[in-house]
């Protein structure tokens, strides 16, 4: 029988990202740490599968590279943030490799945090509607959904401006964040153009932060799902219908998540793994820009 490292990849939970060997040979290995954020695993073992760099992005884990040299396996992964790391070995044959890195640091960023989801139009206000029928309305509303579900998961109080298909006007979405004394506003749309072939994710912003947030989450929407980052520019519209004391205290953000007038991407909006692979990039946007305004020393 063939014996080798057949599978390599990434699973992850609110406390762990976990690599994962698996292998048709005994398990002998060896954990070297090359500084706080990337890592080296050497396997005693052949690669049955092919040489392969995985791009993960989940928050914490960037990529994984897998090699082999000398007849054995290398896995070797980059980190976002310094994690501990627990091992664990499951089976004997085939037999499994887990090496879980803590997401705590994702955590310590979000807690307690309170963050305004606005998911935009809704009711009689359709939104964008692209080639093949699908709602602006729709889409930024499942994405919404999970965008809550994971921000809540990580200790936020993350709070939707509409919870139902019904129409709101921009005085009322702004109220919820200066009702709450939310620490962010990010309201989410789809772009949309005459020409088919344009492609990508772009935002606005308006309040202290709001440059930074808003590209922080176009730059991880252009690494997680992989999409063209079409810029952000300011806009001005949010502060209208602020209390003037309140006109420059937080980033309200709007992040038009894709172009729905691009057939190929108002596709990739029909799957739900696309729509929380959005969500995850927000999360992760977010987390990076709490992370450089806190200016904490990691």
């Amino acid at each position: 029988m063939v014996q080798g490292i057949t599978n390599v990849y990434i699973s992850n939970t609110v406390h762990f990202s976990a690599l994962i060997v698996e292998s048709l040979s005994p398990l002998n290995f060896s954990v070297n740490k090359i500084n706080d954020r990337d890592y080296k695993i050497v396997l005693d073992s052949s690669l049955i599968m092919a040489p392969d760099t995985i791009y993960v992005f989940d928050g914490l884990v960037n990529l994984v590279s897998v090699t082999e040299k000398g007849g054995k396996s290398i896995v070797e992964v980059s980190l976002t943030y310094p994690s501990s790391y627990q091992v664990k070995k499951k089976g004997k044959l085939p037999a499994k490799l887990m090496i879980l890195f803590d997401r705590y640091f994702l955590k310590s960023q979000l807690s307690d945090r309170v963050i305004v989801i606005d998911p935009g139009h809704g009711g009689k206000d359709l939104g964008h509607r692209g080639y093949i029928n699908l709602l602006e309305k729709n889409v930024v509303m499942d994405v919404a959904n999970y965008l809550k579900e994971d921000l809540i998961s990580y200790g936020a109080y993350a709070v939707k401006t509409r919870e139902k298909d019904v129409r709101i006007g921009i005085r009322d979405r702004i109220s919820t964040a200066v009702l709450l004394e939310a620490e962010m506003f990010i309201s989410l749309h789809t772009n949309w153009d005459r020409a088919k072939a344009v492609c990508g994710a772009k935002g606005t912003y308006w309040g202290k932060g709001g440059k930074i947030l808003c590209e922080s989450i176009l730059e991880e929407i252009e690494k997680k799902p992989g999409l063209k980052n079409l810029g952000a520019n300011i806009d001005e519209k949010f502060s209208r219908f602020l209390p003037h004391s309140y006109a420059n205290k937080i980033p309200f953000v709007e992040i038009e998540l894709c172009t729905i007038s691009n057939p190929v991407e108002e596709g990739w909006l029909r799957s739900p793994v696309f729509k929380k692979r959005l969500a995850c990039a927000i999360s992760n946007g977010i987390v990076n820009y709490l992370f450089h305004n806190n200016n904490i020393d990691v």
